[in-house]
């Protein structure tokens, strides 16, 4: 069986071909209708990947990338400018803040970030194989 390393759902990122995820070794596993992509990322190109939609997301979206051992966000402000966090307890609230105001939702349904990101069904059951006890704390 093969190893799943990293998924990301790769959505705001307009300027983003399936030629360049391919070309740096990331699977397109799925597509949904508004065309975000499902994708899993090998370890050997996970730098060449946060690279990518570091460049290239739009403006006003993030991206999350979860591994088994961190999840990755990279926030792309209105401004251009770009930050990354790796999720932990300790700015989890900060995180939680930066995802209701890129998505206009109340920071309460955001708050355990862990289960908000679980709720993708992408995401599910990884997630909960790896994050179980943050998620239901």
């Amino acid at each position: 069986m093969k190893t799943i390393d990293h998924l990301s759902y790769l959505m705001g990122a307009d300027d983003i071909t399936d030629q360049e995820l391919e070309s740096i070794n990331v699977e397109i596993v799925g597509k949904t209708d508004t065309g975000s992509r499902k994708l899993l990322i090998p370890e050997q190109s996970l730098k060449l990947y946060i690279q990518l939609i570091t460049n290239k997301l739009n403006k006003g979206f993030w991206n999350e990338v979860v591994g088994a051992e961190n999840i990755l966000f990279v926030f792309r402000f209105e401004d251009g400018h770009v930050e990354q966090f790796t999720l932990s307890p300790e700015n989890e609230q900060q995180i939680d803040a930066l995802c209701a105001e890129f998505n206009n939702e109340s920071p309460d349904k955001t708050a355990n970030v862990y289960m908000y990101i679980s709720e993708n069904d992408f995401y599910h059951d990884f997630m909960m194989r790896h994050y179980r006890e943050l998620i239901e704390r």
